[in-house]
């Protein structure tokens, strides 16, 4: 008797939990049978294991998303999109030599697909990359564009700079220009009082960002930059400027190249020049830029994270360049362009079906 009531609430579970209970995870179940992923990513949190052969891994879903797909066919929906091109390595041909920032990684946007990498997971000042995220959490709070926010004496860090007089008010909009297109930091202070968060809270959002998206070396102390404790891994800046770079409201802001701003309390405007050469200077006129960001402290360097297409219809072979510690910010433009010419000539985009 007990064997057929253990039977049956077995199949009255099935019925009411068929996919919670009887269905095990198919990254699971491929992780508990390889010896070198529980080596590599620990089994509590699925985190890369340092100093293990995870290298640029953040995570095992990172593997998946990598490699898994195409060694497991139980992992098939970690595969890239139906449609979509996946590069494939056609030439032994390096780059390395010809790059003199300090760290670098080239991604392939649409697959995440990780091409090329240098001390990717060191630990580095991120500058203004962290306006990036600040923009974020504004972003996520709905704030209207055309409300108003005012810059005051204390928003004034050090760094790039609005001249403006304490309490000048500018649309959320404009803000958002004069953070992400002149990297004003007291702009980017400004931005961020027009979430409705006290300045903890709104550090927690920023920090809870990284958090979500596995990222453990990377935190934040200030919504500008400017501060050293904003630090990043070329490897985990790229996982989140990644996700950021999805909202079109950044696309926009970042890719505009010149804007004009109002203060509206003395009625004069302001223009704004991107501090990315790459939207406008000849030397780049054989990329095509859909998003980015400069960053730069004495202590880090020059700092860059850009996405980058061949032409702007070439979806398929869109890369994202994260560069930590360039010697100059010409050296920053200079090292992305080169790695991005290197990946899309030692790679064949191969389409998935």
């Amino acid at each position: 008797m007990r064997s057929l009531f253990v039977t049956f609430m077995l199949l009255s579970i099935a019925v009411v939990y068929p996919t919670a209970v009887l269905a095990l995870d198919p990254l699971q179940m491929v992780y508990e049978s390889r010896a070198d992923l529980q080596v590599a990513f620990d089994a509590d949190t699925g985190l890369s294991v340092p100093a293990t052969a995870a290298g640029f891994l953040l995570d095992l879903e990172d593997w998946a998303r990598q490699y898994g797909w195409s060694e497991h066919a139980e992992l098939r929906s970690y595969r890239p999109e139906e449609g979509d091109g996946v590069p494939v390595r056609v030439s032994a041909t390096e780059i390395e030599s010809a790059i003199g920032s300090e760290a670098y990684v080239v991604m392939d946007r649409s697959t995440g697909k990780i091409l090329t990498v240098k001390n990717e997971n060191r630990v580095w000042p991120i500058a203004s990359l962290t306006k990036l995220v600040t923009a974020d959490v504004v972003l996520d709070h709905d704030v209207s564009m055309s409300s108003y926010g005012d810059v005051r004496n204390s928003d004034n860090v050090g760094g790039a700079r609005l001249w403006v007089y304490d309490g000048d008010q500018f649309t959320v909009e404009d803000l958002f220009y004069a953070a992400l297109v002149g990297s004003a930091n007291n702009a980017a202070n400004a931005l961020s009082r027009t979430a409705g968060l006290t300045r903890a809270a709104f550090l927690a959002e920023m920090n809870n960002r990284a958090a979500a998206l596995n990222l453990t070396k990377t935190f934040f102390v200030d919504p500008t930059g400017i501060e050293l404790g904003n630090v990043s891994t070329a490897r985990e800046m790229t996982r989140l400027a990644r996700n950021i770079f999805e909202r079109e409201e950044v696309q926009r802001f970042t890719t505009t190249s010149t804007k004009y701003i109002y203060d509206l309390t003395q009625g004069t405007s302001k223009k704004m020049t991107n501090t990315n050469w790459m939207l406008y200077k000849p030397a780049y006129d054989d990329v095509y830029v859909t998003g980015g960001k400069t960053g730069y402290l004495i202590e880090s360097g020059w700092n860059l994270v850009v996405a980058l297409r061949p032409d702007g219809n070439d979806t398929d072979r869109e890369l994202l360049i994260t560069i930590f510690g360039a010697d100059s910010r010409a050296d920053s433009f200079v090292d992305a362009q080169r790695l991005a010419d290197w990946a899309w000539d030692v790679h064949q985009w191969q389409k998935y079906n």
